[in-house]
């Protein structure tokens, strides 16, 4: 196998398991927004329209607390665009879901 098949399968692996950390979080608690409770990364995209923008940093910490500390140091430096950051780590991440 050469360098980059074994680089791109690195790469799907952890892929994978933060997929598995984001969308089927086990043993953690939901973040709660005006009575709802976001479980997940799905949850999180799905009520983006909720949230009034200046909760950047809450939803980083929360997403660090399910473990995509990637997602959460770029929510971090730029908290005024963690709806766009967040739509597109989904996208990045939809298509490893566990399941899929």
């Amino acid at each position: 196998m050469g360098d980059e098949e074994s680089m791109a399968e690195q790469i799907d692996k952890e892929l994978f398991g933060i997929a598995k950390q984001m969308f089927n979080p086990e043993d953690k608690n939901p973040y709660n927004l005006n009575g709802r409770e976001l479980k997940n990364l799905l949850d999180l995209v799905d009520n983006l329209d909720a949230f009034t923008g200046n909760e950047g940093l809450w939803v980083a910490s929360w997403i660090e607390y399910l473990g995509d500390k990637d997602l959460a140091a770029l929510i971090q430096n730029w908290p005024e665009d963690f709806k766009q950051i967040v739509i597109a780590r989904y996208n990045r991440l939809k298509d490893y879901q566990p399941g899929k």
